[in-house]
Formats: structure tokens, C-alpha cells, sequence
């Protein structure tokens, strides 16, 4: 603004000059001091009119009129600007500047080490007030302090709760490696029940979807065909759901009456979403860590030892455990796995339907007794736990950072285009389109930069269209020139409309800092 300004003088006074001849150089240094002291004077007369008669503060003006402030310490041998701060206002767009510039030059300092850099010269009204708005603002600091967004959390889907047999519902998940005697490694698949929470492990010598699938083929063939399977996104799951989807499944449904395979894979980088495996996932490992050590066992050993596992996670209680031998038997997913394990049934020497019958109305029974105990006494205790992290939903058009496992640094710029909701209406998930694509990420992962597309309208908290008001001019941008803006908005959700004071302000053109670079995280600033 001060070079600016101080162009705009120069040309002044060169269209004042009639035979002499007009400047043409570089800005001076006196040309900047006397744009400066011009501004100063703008600003006080606008914003400061009626300061010199107010009793808030002892001012007073200089031989050059701007209105300085009486300090204690005029005394001591020191420097004018001092002793006789300049009073500048809080609001005004010049301040804003004013710290901006200071808060860069000094190598993005916090609050109180402004307040002391500012006051050598300036007298700033409300001056830490002040500087938490602008530092608020600042994009380069926010890209190191800014916090993750946050959800409510979430009821647990369907497919959890609804009655349904061992493992017709299934997640999948994969762990190791582990090494064996002279025979390579080998890595564990993990099928866990989504109701019933029983797991069936199986093992794979490589990582391939071709491996994958025969330890797929092998727990169908143990445990029966599921109706569902969720994962993650890992490379084998996805080839083995395409490899799946290739056939003709129409065909297969005429011939053999057998449905198809239905596949839900959670969003990339959100582990917590497969939470109920991943906790088994967790068991199995502690397990194995006890009871290997250091050991190195061949394939039949390691198989051996991965059975004991399972049947140890499968006799887990789900239930409390009464101290009183009286109480009913803690419920366990081994129960569901066999049904009826204590019930023992005689040889029956001659068949006919009414023995048979009542035999199977009397398993029947005792089924639909187990799955009502474990609705009364599992799923009943499942509560939804209080989440205090809260955080404003985000919005389309808005350039967020992508958290991933890299340096906060080489966290990559994206755009949001598209909000997911879930069946209760909360936004969970988000698709965000960066340099290298377009990529589906939950919103824990996403991090706010207050940072606005103006390519699709976007309405701001009490439903106004608002407009771009900031305008990015770097070209090594993630966006183009005409895609970023920034908005502001007070604590409360109010939108704050761009301030339009002092003709000045016509003339002269917002400064922005940006990055200069979407991977390298450094800060810049396009001035016109």
C-alpha cells in the first residue's frame, strides 16, 4: 500500500511539472517516508477525528500533524517513536497491513512478541485484539496450528445389529508378516463376524489377490459363503472384488440360486471405520507376540498355533462375568459358531417326522433363547459414548490440507467438491480434488484453511450468497488465479463483508499470502 501510494504521488507531482523534468527512477527512500506519513494522516483524520478531544488516552499532534501518545517515559533518553508511539486505529485496513507485514518480516511471531515489535513505533488501540485477527488470518500459520475437523459419532450401520447367521456379515483384514523356518513368510487373514464378533483365521504366502482368494475360497468352505464383506482399500481386496465382478453372476444366480458377493470398502485412511476388526486384529498379535517370542516355526507349527488363537479369541466373553455360579454363563461367539454345544441329543433308533420335529423345534429354541440374550445383554449395554470435539461441517469449494503420515509440511492442498452424508445427515466423508486427482478422505483427515473456491457459489451461515473477495494471483498455486478466495468469519458464524473505507482503498490492492508451492508449505505474497 505505501509503494503504492507512493507511485501515485510521484505521478501527481510529475503531472504538476511543466518544463522540468519528471521523475522516472526507482521509489526513494524520503518518497516511502512520505507516502507513509501521508497514509498516517489519512487514517488518523478518518478513524481518529475526535481522538485528540477524548479523555481515554493523553495525545497530542507533532509539527507534522499526525497525533502521537504521551507515554510515562518521555524522560528517558531513547528514540522519538518511542517515547511518542503513533495512535493508529484497531479496525482499519492499514493496521491490518501494518501487521501482516510485521508478522512476515519477523519470521511469523505470536502474539506477544508483536506487541512488543509494534510498539517501538505504533500505538495500536485494542493492539491484541487486533493482532489475534490478523494472525488468525494468517494461511502460513494455520498450516502448522490448524486442528482436524470432527463428526458426532456415528450409530453402529445395519449390517452390526440385524440378526443373521455366523458370519454372513464379514470384515476382512490382513496381518504380518510372519517368517517361517527355511520356507519364506507367510501373513494372516483375518475374517471377523460383524455381529457375533468370532473370527476365523487363514494363512497366505503372499500378498497377491490370487492368494487372496484362495484363503477366501478356503474360509467359505469352513464357515459357509458370506453375504457381505467389508475392508479396506488394500490392493489385493480391490483385485479380488474386480476378479469377482467379472463373472457372470446373472447366469450364476439362474443356475445355482447363489446370490452375489456384496463388497463395502471403508474410506481410504480412516482405519477407525473397520474398528471392530482392527481391534481383533490387535488381540491376535499379543497373542501370537506371548507365545512366539523369538521363535521361528514351520508352516505346520504356526498353523497350529494360529487355531489355538482362534479358539481362544472365540471363547472371549462379550458379557460380564458374574462372580456368582448361579448367574447364566457369560455369552461368547463361540456359542453362535456351534449353537448348541451343551445340549446333547441321544441316538434315535427309529426315524418318523414327529421326533424329528420336536427336535428341531427344541434347537430352534434354544437359537432364538441365545440370540435374545445376546440382544438383551450385548447389544442393549451398547451406548453411544459423548464426543467433546466439535467442529463447523465443512463446505464445497473449500481448499483444505489432506493429513496423511508424511511432515505436516508435505501435506498436500485439495479442494472439496463433493460432501458424503451419512443416513443420519452428518457429513463424514468428503471427495477432494487435488494436483494429482480425485481422492475420497474422511473429515478427520481434512484440515481447514478458511480458504474458499469461487467456482460454485457457496452460501455462508445465514444462507447469503456470497462472492469472492480475495483473489490468489500466484500461478504455482494448486488453483488457478480465478479459484481462491478468502472469507472471514467472526466467532460466532457471522460472515464479515470485505471493509470499503477511505477512497483510498480504490486504488490500492489487497495483499494475500499464499504458497508458493502445494507440496513445499512455503509462504508468499502477490502484490500489485
Amino acid at each position: 500500500m505505501i509503494r503504492v501510494f507512493a507511485w501515485v504521488l510521484r505521478f501527481v507531482n510529475n503531472c504538476k511539472v511543466v518544463n522540468g523534468k519528471c521523475k522516472d527512477s526507482e521509489l526513494s527512500q524520503s518518497e516511502i517516508e512520505y507516502s507513509e506519513k501521508k497514509l498516517i494522516l489519512l487514517v488518523q483524520s478518518y478513524y481518529l477525528s475526535d481522538a485528540k478531544s477524548s479523555n481515554f488516552i493523553e495525545t497530542f499532534l507533532d509539527n507534522e500533524g499526525i497525533l502521537r501518545v504521551k507515554t510515562k517515559i518521555i524522560n528517558r533518553n531513547d528514540y522519538r517513536s518511542f517515547l511518542y508511539p503513533i495512535l493508529l486505529p484497531e479496525k482499519c485496513e492499514f493496521t491490518k497491513l501494518l501487521i501482516r507485514t510485521v508478522h512476515r518480516k519477523n519470521c511469523h511471531a505470536g502474539i506477544q512478541m508483536m506487541q512488543c515489535l509494534l510498539r517501538e513505533r505504533y500505538w495500536i488501540i485494542r493492539t491484541r485484539k487486533a493482532i489475534k485477527n490478523v494472525l488468525y488470518n494468517c494461511v502460513v500459520c494455520k498450516r502448522f496450528k490448524v486442528k482436524s475437523m470432527s463428526s458426532e459419532p456415528t450409530p453402529l450401520p445395519p449390517d452390526r445389529v440385524t440378526d443373521c447367521a455366523p458370519f454372513e456379515i464379514v470384515g476382512i483384514d490382513l496381518a504380518g508378516p510372519l517368517y517361517l523356518k527355511n520356507e519364506g513368510k507367510v501373513w494372516i487373514v483375518l475374517f471377523t463376524c460383524a455381529v457375533y464378533r468370532a473370527i476365523h483365521l487363514e494363512l497366505v504366502n503372499s500378498l497377491s489377490s490370487d492368494a487372496f482368494l484362495l484363503a477366501f475360497r478356503r474360509f467359505i468352505a469352513t464357515r459357509g459363503r458370506p453375504r457381505t464383506t467389508y475392508c479396506d482399500n488394500g490392493t489385493n481386496f480391490r483385485g479380488a472384488s474386480i476378479d469377482l465382478s467379472k463373472l457372470n453372476w446373472s447366469k450364476v444366480l439362474k443356475e445355482t440360486r447363489t446370490p452375489k458377493i456384496f463388497w463395502k470398502f471403508i474410506p481410504p485412511a480412516a482405519a477407525w471405520w473397520g474398528g471392530w476388526w482392527e481391534r481383533l486384529v490387535r488381540t491376535l498379535k499379543d497373542f501370537l507376540k506371548r507365545t512366539l517370542g523369538k521363535s521361528v516355526l514351520t508352516s505346520d507349527e504356526l498353523y497350529t498355533v494360529i487355531c489355538d488363537c482362534e479358539f481362544i479369541i472365540n471363547c472371549r466373553p462379550l458379557t460380564y462375568v458374574a462372580e456368582n455360579l448361579e448367574e447364566l454363563v457369560p455369552l461368547t461367539p463361540s456359542m453362535f459358531l456351534i449353537e448348541n454345544r451343551s445340549s446333547n441329543t441321544g441316538d434315535i433308533e427309529q426315524l418318523n417326522s414327529s421326533s424329528l420335529n420336536k427336535r428341531i423345534k427344541y434347537r430352534s429354541k434354544l437359537l432364538k433363547d441365545l440370540r435374545q440374550r445376546f440382544r438383551k445383554e450385548y447389544l442393549g449395554q451398547l451406548v453411544q459414548k459423548h464426543n467433546e470435539k466439535r467442529s463447523r461441517n465443512p463446505q464445497v469449494g473449500e481448499i483444505v490440507l489432506v493429513g496423511d503420515n508424511k511432515k505436516r509440511l508435505f501435506w498436500v492442498l485439495a479442494k472439496i467438491v463433493e460432501l458424503i452424508p451419512g443416513r443420519d445427515g452428518k457429513i463424514r466423508t468428503a471427495k477432494l480434488k487435488t494436483q494429482h486427482g480425485t481422492v475420497l478422505r474422511p473429515i478427520q483427515r481434512i484440515y481447514p484453511l478458511e480458504i474458499y473456491s469461487n467456482q460454485s457459489v457457496d452460501k455462508g451461515p445465514g444462507g447469503e450468497e456470497s462472492n469472492s473477495h480475495y483473489v490468489s494471483d500466484n500461478k504455482n498455486e494448486l488453483l488457478s488465479a480465478d479459484d481462491v478466495i478468502m472469507r472471514k468469519y467472526t466467532s460466532s458464524g457471522r460472515y464479515v463483508r470485505t471493509p470499503k473505507r477511505l477512497d483510498l482503498l480504490n486504488n490500492v490492492c489487497y495483499v494475500l499470502e499464499t504458497f508458493s508451492e502445494s507440496q513445499g508449505g512455503g509462504g508468499g505474497c502477490c502484490e500489485v
